[in-house]
């Protein structure tokens, strides 16, 4: 056989036996490592194949060569390989095969949370850029966006989990899928959720009173139908979501802005101003924009107006599982011995946001008005959810985000007192939750100050004014920290210094205020 037929033959062999000749050139011959570079050669390796594979230039089911065959070409340790390897198999760009080896994952982490009904572009039909959509092409992914609240560290997410997860619960459960869904939710969720809080936030609900929703909102708006009349007066936090306060106001309610202080919402003032409210809307562990955490006399003041009144509760924790002192108050919710108290969880905010499921925790005499309404959630994700949490990854991911997300606060935190001291009025330190009020003078030209940073790729939060319903009384933006990567933290609040310098310096000067840390 001439040698050129025989390389053929050989390289057809390992074609068939599921083996790539001459793989390892073939695919990292873009790799090149600075060892004078500020990052390590481990994020140089982790981020080399993550963009090749989201771009396309490696394919779905590609043979990567081995961590010792890496190593030995570029001269380095092979922990270096392994433990970047490690990274992408978490993060789900990579999948270990036992006996075989490392491959690129046939589905990827982009796609797993895609709005229901739209279809992604396969690798070899993306456009130029790798945008898929004009959405995706918009809003980019959580590594462009630095300092965006709200979101959780996407980037530790274990992918390759929930991809094992998701094939085997539609290999499992195709026919249930196909079939009508409870409006309450699906009940192994519904179990789930019940045995997550009662473990993980010390709340004893039984699966009845679990309603399953893509959000608050829906929920929100079937209990104002269900407990409130046109004109009914709603204590509502000032400041406060704005979005809270229109779809109460869309369904005809009257919104009372109750004023929030240090320890929260000021029951005091909202009887006040409305004894007769029929219900409260309160964010009790991590309030919205200012950051603050209830205190327990508030709390047990709030709830006895209730039980006095016969008003209802609507205690929203979406992102109140993320805490970070030992002792946390207890929940309204747990507290309430007069079973006047809605708790509205997210998963959106614990997991991921295109996630779209929340929930919430109702007393039994409201679980009725649920039992007419659409269902809201796809069955699929509901019973991927509850599988995640009964296999035991559910609690072992938020017990690893917990620190990642510490620590990733507390760098913000260290990086605004060493960048940005003398150009802002205060900054809290929030208890729970995922974002930090920066805090300005009152005359900083805050929306200016906020679209600057947007402008060069800081994606800050809306201006805290916008949270009043009356005058604003603070100024400030509201930061994330959870989904920014660490090493992006110091630079993206650097960048926001410098343009709160050049507006204070176009203003007539450095603001005099020093930055303190609220207790």
């Amino acid at each position: 056989m001439p040698a050129q037929d025989e390389r053929h033959a050989r390289a057809a062999a390992a074609s068939d036996s599921g083996r790539r000749p001459r793989l390892r050139r073939t695919l990292c011959g873009g790799l090149v490592l600075q060892r004078q570079s500020a990052e390590t050669l481990q994020e140089q390796i982790f981020t080399f194949f993550r963009e090749a594979i989201v771009a396309g230039r490696l394919r779905r089911g590609w043979r990567l060569p081995s961590s010792r065959d890496l190593a030995k070409e570029y001269g380095i340790s092979r922990t270096t390989v392994v433990e970047a390897y490690e990274r992408l198999v978490a993060e789900g760009y990579l999948e270990a095969r036992p006996r075989a080896g490392i491959f690129v994952a046939r589905v990827l982490p982009e796609e797993f949370f895609a709005p229901t009904g739209q279809v992604r572009a396969s690798p070899a039909t993306r456009p130029p850029g790798g945008a898929v959509t004009a959405n995706a092409s918009a809003t980019g992914g959580y590594q462009d966006h630095p300092l965006a609240p709200g979101v959780p560290a996407i980037d530790r997410f274990p992918w390759n989990v929930w991809a094992r997860l998701s094939a085997d619960v539609v290999r499992r459960e195709s026919a249930r899928m196909s079939l009508w869904a409870d409006p309450r939710g699906e009940l192994p969720l519904r179990e789930a959720i019940a045995e997550y809080l009662g473990a993980v936030r010390g709340i004893a609900c039984s699966t009845e009173q679990v309603i399953v929703a893509n959000g608050s909102q829906p929920i929100v708006e079937t209990l104002a139908r269900a407990l409130a009349a046109v004109g009914d007066a709603v204590w509502c936090e000032e400041p406060g979501d704005p979005a809270a306060r229109a779809v109460l106001a869309a369904l005809g309610l009257r919104p009372v802005p109750v004023p929030v202080d240090d320890c929260g919402l000021d029951v005091e003032q909202g009887e006040r101003l409305a004894p007769h409210a029929r219900l409260a809307l309160v964010a009790s562990s991590h309030h919205y924009p200012l950051g603050v955490t209830m205190s327990l006399e508030r709390r047990r003041a709030l709830l006895a107006w209730a039980a006095r009144s016969g008003a209802w509760i609507v205690e929203n924790e979406i992102d109140g599982d993320y805490r970070f002192v030992q002792q946390a108050q207890p929940s309204l919710f747990a507290l309430d011995t007069a079973g006047r108290t809605v708790f509205l969880g997210s998963f959106n905010k614990t997991l991921a946001p295109g996630l779209r499921i929340g929930y919430a925790v109702v007393p039994a005499v409201l679980v009725p008005a649920f039992t007419t309404v659409a269902p809201m959630v796809g069955v699929q994700h509901q019973l991927l959810l509850a599988r995640f949490w009964a296999d035991g990854h559910l609690v072992a991911y938020l017990r690893h985000l917990r620190e990642v997300h510490a620590r990733r606060r507390d760098l913000l935190l260290e990086a605004l007192q060493r960048e940005a001291a003398d150009l802002v009025c205060r900054v809290a330190a929030p208890e729970a939750g995922l974002r930090v009020p920066v805090l300005f003078d009152d005359g900083a030209p805050v929306h200016e100050i906020a679209q600057a940073c947007r402008s060069a790729g800081v994606h800050v939060g809306r201006p805290v004014s916008i949270c009043y319903a009356g005058a604003a009384r603070a100024a400030g933006l509201i930061l994330g920290f959870a989904s920014t990567p660490e090493e992006r933290i110091r630079p993206a609040v650097r960048t926001l210094a410098g343009i709160i310098a050049g507006y204070a310096r176009r203003r007539g000067g450095t603001s005099e205020s020093t930055a303190r840390r609220s207790p």
